[in-house]
C-alpha cells in the first residue's frame, strides 16, 4: 500500500512534513532534455548537447486544508530550504526519497478553492547527484 508523500529538511519549520493526500493522478514526472536545436545555413540540423536530462516531480494535490497550506509555506519558506537556494528530501508514495529543489520560477501559489480549501500545484527538481 502506497504511503502519503513526506518532504523532510532536519531542522526546517514543520519538517518532515507530510502532504494530506497522495498526488493527483496521474502522477508526472517528466525528464528535460538539456540540448540547444537549430538548424544551419543549409538546413542541416545542428544539436549542442549540455549534459544530464533535467527531472522534476509535479506535485498537485487538490483541496487540503488551510493549516496544510501554511505549513506548506513555512516549510519553503524556512531558511534552511528558502525555496529553490536549498535541497531538501522528497519520500514518494512508494517510500522512495529523492533530493530536490522548489523550482517554482513564478513563485509559490496556492488558489482558494470552494469549502475554505486550497490546491497545491508545484514543481520539484531532481538534484544531479553524479
Amino acid at each position: 500500500m502506497a504511503s502519503l508523500p513526506i518532504f523532510t529538511k532536519v531542522g526546517a519549520t514543520g519538517s518532515p512534513l507530510t502532504l494530506e493526500k497522495g498526488r493527483f493522478l496521474p502522477v508526472s514526472d517528466p525528464y528535460k532534455q538539456r540540448q540547444l536545436r537549430g538548424v544551419a545555413g543549409g538546413g542541416q540540423v545542428k544539436i549542442a548537447d549540455l549534459g544530464t536530462a533535467d527531472h522534476f516531480f509535479a506535485i498537485r494535490i487538490n483541496r487540503v486544508s488551510e493549516t496544510f497550506r501554511t505549513a506548506l509555506i513555512a516549510f519553503i519558506q524556512d531558511p534552511l530550504v528558502n525555496y529553490a537556494m536549498n535541497t531538501f528530501t522528497f519520500t514518494d508514495e512508494d517510500a522512495t526519497d529523492w533530493t530536490v529543489r522548489y523550482w517554482d520560477s513564478s513563485g509559490l501559489d496556492l488558489p482558494h478553492v470552494r469549502g475554505n480549501l486550497y490546491n497545491v500545484n508545484i514543481t520539484l527538481k531532481v538534484e544531479i547527484t553524479s
